[in-house]
């Protein structure tokens, strides 16, 4: 019964934000704050780690079963991931939005192994997000062909993005039984400015 609801609310859901001009899209970090997130998460050419050698006989211990990936610098930010947005992106700006990104993305992909319920306003969040990273990324596009959006970096294996698509499924079957309205922000980069905000307010409290 639930499957029926949501199936529709999927495509609503997907299609409703307005497209964006050009005119209209700010890039959402500038390199001040780019920098500081870079330099909290440890994330630099210098420091990123080298690829692991899977051939090795240490290699299946540190791969999980869940295919989470190897951070050997202990950053949050998967080793794989880390190296591709140093290696993609020249501006600091784009990796640090492909930071923010992928905290989302980490939130997202845990909500699909979350045994507790998720609260109706959680969903709408992390689905409204998701909806915004990625017409954000669509619209600097427009503007710097060179913005490619890292999604498939991130999600880059077929089991990987199986959890993605269950994730977002969950999600939406509890959307789709909430009394709640799902709102569109009419600039989806600011969504970048909200995940920046929250994470250096939340990290560097000791400032």
């Amino acid at each position: 019964m639930s499957v029926a609801v949501a199936a529709p609310l999927k495509a609503i859901i997907k299609l409703s934000p307005e497209p964006i001009t050009q005119q209209t899209v700010d890039l959402p970090l500038n390199e001040y704050h780019a920098l500081k997130i870079l330099a909290l998460n440890n994330v630099s050419s210098s420091q990123a780690p080298r690829p692991f050698d899977t051939s090795s006989h240490s290699a299946p211990s540190l791969i999980s079963d869940y295919d989470i990936g190897i951070d050997i610098n202990n950053n949050n930010i998967r080793d794989d991931y880390e190296r591709r947005l140093l290696y993609q992106y020249q501006r600091p700006e784009y990796v640090a939005m492909g930071i923010l990104a992928a905290a989302h993305w980490d939130r997202l992909t845990a909500s699909y192994y979350q045994d507790d319920r998720i609260p109706s306003i959680t969903a709408i969040a992390l689905l409204t997000n998701n909806i915004a990273i990625n017409q954000c990324y669509y619209s600097l596009q427009q503007i710097d062909n060179a913005l490619v959006s890292p999604i498939f970096d991130y999600f880059n294996t077929e089991h990987r993005l199986a959890i993605k698509q269950h994730a977002e499924d969950k999600l939406l079957d509890i959307i789709a039984t909430s009394a709640f309205t799902v709102h569109f922000d009419p600039q989806p980069c600011q969504r970048f400015v909200l995940l920046a905000e929250s994470m250096l307010q939340t990290t560097l409290t000791v400032d």
